[in-house]
C-alpha cells in the first residue's frame, strides 16, 4: 500500500543566493516523549532532512502509516522544537500512526520549491504550514491544488488577505488558523481590567509587516465603533530600538493624556515586535503605572521585568489546535474549503501579580480562575500551563 504524505511548512522564505549551501538540520530539539514514542533518524542522507517513524504503533499501521513533511525555514530552536514535538504529540494522542519527513530549507525558495515538488510527487496527503510566511508561501504557490492544506502559528488570515472572513472558510484547498486573539475579545478583556478604558497605546516596530497588518491595523479599524482612542508608540528596527524607545514613549503617553488626562482609564498594549517586547523593562519604566499588556504569552515572567497581563495564544496551544485541524482534514473527517478559521479560545491568560502590586491595580478574579500562567506577589509561580503548582 503506497503512503500517504504530509507537507507541514515552519515559516521563511527569502529570495536565495545562487551560491547558498544546503541547509543544516542540526538544532532541532526533540523531547522525550518525542524519543520515546517516535523512531527519529537524523541521518537520512540528505542534511537538510529528518525522518521519524511511530514507533509507538503496531508494524502493521506503521506500514500503512501516513508520511507528514514539516518544512522548516530558518534556525528558532525554541519556536520550531515546541511546534515539531506538540504536532507528534498531538498525532500521537489521537492515535494516528504517521510518519514524518522534517525539511529544512534556511530560507531558501528553492529548497522550499523542492520541498513542495517532492511532495508532489509522492503524492502527498496533506500540507501544512507554520508559521505566518510559510503560510503565505502555500497561499501563493499552493492555493488551488488537489491536495489540502492547514496553516499554523500564524498570524489572523483575515487580516492578511488570505480569506475574507473568519467563520465561513476558505473555500480552497487550505483550512487556515490563526495565533491572533479577535479584537473585539481583546477590547473585551482589556475593559474589565481597566473598567471606563478609553485610551490604548500601541507599541509595535514599523518593519513588522505581519504585527501591523494583523495586530495594529485592526485595532485602529474597530476603535470608533469600540469608542476607543489608539496611540502609535513605534520604533523603526532592532537597530535603533532602545534610543526610539525613549523618545517614543514619553511622547506616545503625552498623546494619551490627550483623552485621558491622568491616564487612569488607559493601556500600553505590546504586539509581537521583537524590538519592542525583548525591551519590557524599559518599557516598564516609561509606562510608570500605566497597566502594560502583553499580546505574548512570553512576556509575562517571574519579577518586574514583565507585563502585567498577556492576552494571546501559547505557541503550544495554537499548534495543538492546527494539528486536530491537520488529523481532521487528513481523515476525512473535515474539508479545509469549510473549515471557519481555526483560534484558540478562550485566549490564553497569563498574570503577574507581582507587577499588579508595584502599580497598584486589582487583577478581576475570573482572570485568575481562567490563567494558564500565574506568579504571585513574591514572583513565584503558582500556576503553569493551566495547572496549579507549589504548596
Amino acid at each position: 500500500m503506497a503512503l500517504g504524505l504530509v507537507v507541514m511548512c515552519v515559516a521563511g522564505g527569502t529570495v536565495p543566493t545562487a551560491a547558498q549551501a544546503r541547509p543544516v538540520l542540526d538544532w532541532l530539539q526533540y523531547d522525550s516523549t518525542a524519543l520515546n514514542e517516535y523512531a527519529v533518524n537524523q541521518d537520512t542522507g540528505d542534511s537538510a532532512r529528518h525522518s521519524i517513524d511511530p514507533a509507538w504503533a503496531p508494524e502493521a499501521q506503521q506500514r500503512s502509516a501516513k508520511l507528514v513533511m514539516l518544512l522548516i525555514p530558518k534556525r528558532s530552536e525554541i519556536a520550531y522544537s515546541t511546534s515539531v514535538n506538540t504536532i507528534l504529540q498531538v498525532f500521537r494522542q489521537h492515535g494516528v500512526p504517521t510518519r514524518f519527513s522534517v525539511w529544512f530549507y534556511d530560507e531558501d525558495d528553492a529548497v522550499a520549491r523542492e520541498a513542495l515538488d517532492w511532495a508532489y510527487a509522492q503524492p502527498v496527503d496533506l500540507i501544512m504550514s507554520v508559521g505566518s510566511v510559510a503560510t503565505a508561501y502555500l497561499h501563493k504557490h499552493h492555493r488551488g491544488h488537489r491536495i489540502p492544506a492547514v496553516t499554523s502559528a500564524s498570524k489572523d488570515p483575515v487580516a492578511s488577505g488570505q480569506v475574507a472572513n473568519a467563520q465561513t472558510g476558505s473555500g480552497t484547498n487550505i483550512a487556515y488558523t490563526s495565533i491572533n486573539v479577535a479584537t473585539d475579545t481583546l477590547v473585551a478583556y482589556l475593559r474589565r481590567l481597566v473598567p471606563g478604558l478609553t485610551t490604548i497605546g500601541v507599541m509595535y516596530s514599523r518593519d513588522n509587516t505581519s504585527a501591523l497588518r494583523t495586530q495594529v491595523q485592526p485595532l485602529h479599524d474597530a476603535a470608533n465603533v469600540l469608542g476607543l482612542t489608539v496611540i502609535d508608540i513605534s520604533v523603526e528596527d532592532e537597530a535603533a530600538a532602545a534610543a526610539e524607545l525613549d523618545s517614543a514613549m514619553p511622547s506616545g503617553l503625552d498623546a494619551m493624556r490627550r483623552s485621558d488626562a491622568d491616564l487612569q482609564r488607559s493601556v500600553l498594549l505590546v504586539t509581537g515586535s521583537t524590538p519592542v517586547y525583548e525591551r519590557i523593562d524599559q518599557v516598564n519604566r516609561h509606562a510608570g503605572r500605566v497597566p502594560v499588556v502583553s499580546m505574548l504569552p512570553d512576556v509575562v515572567r517571574p519579577g518586574l521585568d514583565s507585563a502585567l497581563l498577556s492576552i494571546g495564544v501559547n505557541l503550544s496551544s495554537a499548534v495543538a489546535l492546527a494539528a486536530v485541524y491537520a488529523k481532521d482534514v487528513l481523515l476525512g473527517e473535515a474539508n479545509p474549503a469549510t473549515l471557519p478559521v481555526g483560534m484558540v479560545a478562550p485566549p490564553d491568560l497569563a498574570i503577574n501579580f507581582q507587577v499588579a502590586e508595584r502599580i497598584g491595580i486589582a487583577i478581576p478574579f475570573s482572570f485568575f480562575e481562567s490563567a494558564t500562567f500565574v506568579y504571585d506577589p513574591t514572583g513565584r509561580a503558582v500556576i503553569e500551563f493551566g495547572q496549579r503548582v507549589g504548596g
